[in-house]
């Protein structure tokens, strides 16, 4: 990846067409489409949309072609301040680029290897040692050293028999090429390029959900659909499971991220709140409401109560206790929808939150409001990859704000 493949793919994406961008560089549409189709092929992943007809009338990026760009231009504007600085250091703080920019960074004939040779030689501080050190001869390297110092009109290295020493001018350009540096290895690194070679998916560990019209399905619902409607990168696999079996996932790296209503996380993992339901006690229709409370269904039937490890089971053991209710009896299982069965038929009654179920179906009376369910996103603090924890993290924030404006 060099810096005319990323001209070529910012222009692509500011102007909408490889005809228009290649117009603009002066360069062939060949030579646009080209460098794009290389910089997918290095990514391993599309960084433009495209249909059964090839692509869309204007070129629109992936969401990790969004993410190249945004990284391609601080590194382009960093190139052009480097070759043409400009005259009033307040520009500095805005960026942006005009296409005469990035046609004039193009002919200057600057790439990022000629930064790359000159950061090594002033590392090791000798030409030859450099030459050794990234396996090329010296009058190779001594090329490319004298083709930068063209390019920036300005003289970098002073040679003597007493060795090597970095001019003024190079002294002030060794911090701007080890920032450029940098933000070339964030685009392979902390846009997760890199990683998406090795890791093909996103893998998400859920909670089994009670119902199909509960909060956790229908968050589950909007972050695959909002997934794929944008394409993000890596794809997203969901499983579904218990608690205890998730942290231990996401603690052994079997699972990258999960969506748990544990009401205590542990220390070595993260995590984001993203729904609040209120708990019921749920019980079959038919019984004559007035004068059923709380304690008289629960002491005098059946309740249903989910397996340990679950928040929903240390809420209902905390409102027992709390409360000095005890059951006739307890029916323990580890499925919410026998749970609801179980209800509906009228054998016993349950503790569920609300989405769990349905009105029509079964009678519920509140408990008190110190008690609810809390789904969060949980995720280990070490992960490897950030970027994509971020933005699952937004997505599903985006749900919950769209879904708030809607209410």
């Amino acid at each position: 990846m060099e810096l005319p493949a990323l001209t070529y793919f910012v222009a692509l994406i500011d102007v909408g067409s490889p005809a228009k961008a290649a117009e603009a560089l002066g360069v062939s549409s060949s030579t646009v489409n080209h460098a794009v189709q290389g910089l997918e092929q290095s990514m391993e992943f599309p960084l433009l949309l495209r249909t059964s007809k090839r692509r869309y009338p204007e070129a629109v990026p992936t969401a990790c072609g969004q993410s190249l760009y945004r990284s391609a231009l601080s590194l382009l504007y960093w190139g052009v301040e480097l070759v043409s600085p400009p005259q009033d250091a307040s520009e500095k703080s805005v960026i942006s680029l005009s296409l005469t920019d990035l046609r004039m960074l193009l002919q200057t004939g600057l790439t990022l290897r000629m930064i790359g040779y000159f950061l090594t030689v002033c590392e090791v501080g000798s030409v030859a040692k450099a030459a050794r050190k990234l396996s090329i001869s010296q009058p190779t390297l001594s090329r490319q050293i004298q083709k930068l110092e063209t390019i920036l009109n300005r003289k970098l290295l002073i040679r003597s028999p007493f060795g090597m020493q970095l001019t003024p001018e190079a002294q002030l350009l060794l911090e701007g090429c080890q920032r450029a540096d940098q933000t070339y290895r964030s685009i392979m690194r902390d846009e997760n390029f890199s990683y998406f070679r090795q890791f093909r998916t996103l893998r998400l560990a859920s909670m089994m959900p009670s119902s199909s019209d509960s909060s956790l399905t229908l968050t589950l619902a909007r972050l695959v659909r909002l997934w794929r409607e944008r394409r993000y990168q890596p794809t997203l696999t969901v499983s579904t499971l218990a608690a205890p079996t998730m942290v231990e996932g996401l603690l052994e790296d079997t699972y990258d991220v999960g969506l748990t209503d544990l009401l205590d996380v542990p220390p070595t993992l993260d995590h984001v709140d993203l729904e609040i339901s209120d708990l019921h006690l749920v019980f079959a229709r038919g019984h004559t409401l007035n004068g059923v409370t709380l304690s008289s269904l629960i002491e005098g039937g059946t309740l249903a109560i989910p397996a340990f490890g679950t928040g929903l089971r240390r809420l209902t053991d905390q409102f027992l206790e709390h409360a000095g209710l005890v059951p006739a009896s307890v029916f323990e299982t580890q499925s919410i929808s026998l749970m609801l069965r179980l209800v509906i038929d009228g054998t016993c009654c349950a503790i569920m939150p609300a989405g769990s179920f349905r009105p029509q179906d079964v009678d519920s009376l509140p408990l008190p409001s110190r008690y609810r369910m809390i789904t969060r996103l949980i995720w280990k603090k070490t992960h490897s990859n950030p970027a994509s924890i971020e933005r699952l993290k937004s997505c599903l924030l985006e749900n919950r704000r769209h879904r708030k404006s809607a209410a």
